[in-house]
């Protein structure tokens, strides 16, 4: 019987931990600041509610998606991405009823059956953003200016933020005549992909890394010159917007994103740091027919969505430090016998009241072994109780990053001790 973990899935412990919920967390303080509220949906859905969304003929419907029959023959799939389950949640539930424009985020657990490699999992996790209700470029602008200002915050450098525009329903017809009139006598020098690609979704050739398509695409035409005046007006303010919040960014008319709702402007940050050839950390665009599209009101949209697993790479490839002394120290008390520990619990008793992350040995080893552990498992302070302390009535106090060693009257003076630890 194999009681191994599924391929492409691991489990999340240890400083990983730390890291997603310092990514978590950092990413919902920012929100809140931008006045994002948090939506929650199921881990699967209706299949057609991703296949009418992300596209029939897109390699994520046709080969990625964990699609199975319930007890009663319905088909459902695990989420393979977040947009489309909360387009349906918002149609649903009516919530465009509501004053617009609606700004919801979401955290979740996402999945895809790929060649698991670095940066890309079969289940993985995912944080992202829907700006539900405006066609004003100030809001592309603003979800663009979370996604750089997330990642500023995390502290990573040399990253790339690549923006395009690929149209309108209306000005994308006619660029593709063009374009597949370019590609139709080098057709035989693209991969059997895009090939099938040419047929049913041209522009997705764009999205191929292999170099004899690469080497294809370089004389073909430029979707920039096919934009309809409003599209063009509204990328040209999108630009603007990010100039005036100083936010360099990069034009790459290569661009596209994997699903067939995205519309006009779309965008892409990736790092020079990343060792992957999965070097995109987050990436969106506007999806301004996808709720009508699936039987809503004609209403626009833009949103964004971040890779957690390949920013915990990143984190730590780049040695990037959690912010120790934005956290609150941590207190391990260590009693040195049975009565110790039970005397011990009224320090952790008025430590917990404090909010003081805390904890204590439960087995009992020798002194040098318990501090040891303290320092490996991340604690600041240690408090030493033994039979001397329990008769004196004074605790004894480690700072183990600077080697000091304080003692505290637990009864008269028990305050002196969140004074030490700077809790």
């Amino acid at each position: 019987m194999d009681l191994s973990s599924p391929r492409g899935t691991i489990d999340i412990y240890g400083e990983d931990i730390d890291y997603r919920n310092y990514i978590i967390n950092t990413a919902r303080e920012i929100l809140k600041i931008f006045s994002f509220a948090e939506i929650i949906t199921p881990a699967f859905e209706y299949t057609n509610v991703f296949s009418r969304s992300i596209g029939e003929d897109t390699d994520i419907v046709q080969k990625q998606m964990y699609t199975f029959a319930d007890k009663k023959g319905r088909s459902l799939t695990l989420r393979p991405e977040g947009t489309a389950s909360i387009v349906r949640a918002v149609l649903e539930n009516k919530i465009y009823s509501e004053k617009l424009p609606l700004k919801l985020f979401y955290i979740g657990n996402m999945f895809r059956y790929e060649k698991p490699q670095k940066g890309r999992m079969r289940e993985f996790w995912q944080f992202g953003i829907e700006s539900i209700g405006s066609d004003n470029p100030i809001i592309d602008a603003e979800a663009i200016w979370i996604l750089n200002l997330f990642f500023e915050k995390l502290g990573f450098k040399k990253l790339i933020l690549k923006i395009n525009n690929i149209g309108c329903s209306k000005c994308r017809k006619k660029f593709l005549e063009e374009f597949k009139k370019y590609l139709k006598p080098e057709i035989e020098k693209l991969c059997s992909d895009c090939r099938k690609r040419f047929k049913e979704n041209p522009l997705r050739i764009f999205d191929c890394k292999k170099t004899n398509c690469r080497e294809v695409l370089t004389g073909s035409p430029d979707i920039y010159y096919y934009l309809c005046s409003e599209c063009k007006k509204k990328f040209e303010e999108i630009l603007m917007c990010l100039k005036s919040l100083d936010i360099k960014y990069k034009i790459d008319k290569s661009l596209v994103r994997g699903f067939d709702y995205y519309t006009g402007s779309i965008f892409e940050i990736i790092s020079e740091n990343l060792e992957s050839a999965q070097n995109a950390l987050g990436g969106g665009g506007r999806y301004d027919n996808l709720i009508s599209e699936l039987g809503g009101p004609d209403i626009p949209a833009t949103g964004f969505a971040v890779g957690i697993d390949r920013t915990i790479i990143l984190m730590k490839q780049l040695n990037i430090d959690l912010k120790k002394s934005d956290r609150k120290s941590k207190v391990y008390l260590i009693a040195m016998d049975r009565n110790s520990q039970i005397f011990s619990i009224r320090i952790l008793k008025y430590l917990r009241e404090k909010e003081v992350v805390c904890d204590i040995n439960f087995n009992i080893r020798s002194l040098k072994k318990e501090i040891k552990w303290a320092r490996d498992n991340g604690y600041n302070f240690i408090i030493i109780v033994g039979e001397d302390e329990i008769k004196s009535g004074n605790l004894t106090i480690k700072d183990i990053d600077k080697f000091k060693q304080y003692k505290v009257d637990w009864k008269n003076k028990k305050e002196k001790i969140i004074e030490i630890i700077g809790a």
